[in-house]
């Protein structure tokens, strides 16, 4: 069921081709202009100038647009795609047998993701697996999954799908209080990491985390 994947978020290093129509001149030819998302998550479009683009999904930027555009054209009419992105990667941390960044091919699950790392370490706490997702410019959600007790009994319905620029984080021992833990993860240490090597994290300003059930 596609309608339930989520929307793609525009991030630093995307390129975008907005595509304005047929010209007045050349009805065969269309009017599009190519921007590229700069490291600030912003582009520059004339005559409305800067605008934020990352952490928007496509849908959300068009609107943005459609109102500043309206100021200047009576109709504006346009659509947004994405030429080019900046790159589909998974981040895995903490016990693993190789942490760091790793290609996110189409479908990728946590348990093929922690594969790509190796596999768990001897002491990986498998039951209380973090996934941090990226929900819009300011918001993180977290999951907890019991992913090595799903896989002894072969449910694998905690094997889940995995998007781009997630944070997979295998700790040492059983997380007790996760809200505690999430916000020592953003506050105490890893920040810079987050925002200078992590693909789809940078300048992370967090304002919320949302803490989602845990998939067993």
């Amino acid at each position: 069921d596609w309608s339930r994947m989520p929307e793609y978020r525009i991030v630093p290093g995307d390129v975008l081709r907005l595509n304005f129509g047929p010209r007045v001149e050349e009805p065969d030819e269309d009017v599009i202009r190519e921007v590229h998302v700069r490291p600030d998550g912003r582009i520059s479009l004339y005559p409305v100038g800067e605008v934020v683009a990352a952490g928007r999904t496509p849908g959300e930027l068009h609107t943005a647009l459609f109102g500043l555009f309206s100021g200047y054209l009576r109709d504006p009419r346009f659509s947004i795609e994405i030429a080019e992105f900046a790159g589909n990667q998974v981040h895995l941390l903490g016990r693993v047998k190789k942490p760091g960044s790793y290609k996110a091919d189409p479908f990728m699950t946590l348990s093929q993701a922690v594969a790509a790392a190796g596999g768990f370490e001897d002491d990986a706490s498998t039951n209380s697996v973090l996934i941090m997702h990226r929900d819009g410019a300011h918001t993180v959600r977290v999951a907890r999954v019991a992913l090595g007790s799903a896989l002894r009994s072969g449910d694998l319905s905690a094997d889940i799908m995995l998007n781009p620029y997630d944070i997979v984080y295998v700790p040492r021992s059983t997380i007790g209080n996760i809200n505690v833990f999430v916000n020592q993860f953003f506050t105490q240490g890893t920040q810079p990491v987050l925002v200078s090597a992590m693909l789809g994290w940078q300048l992370f300003n967090l304002d919320r985390v949302f803490i989602q059930e845990p998939a067993r």
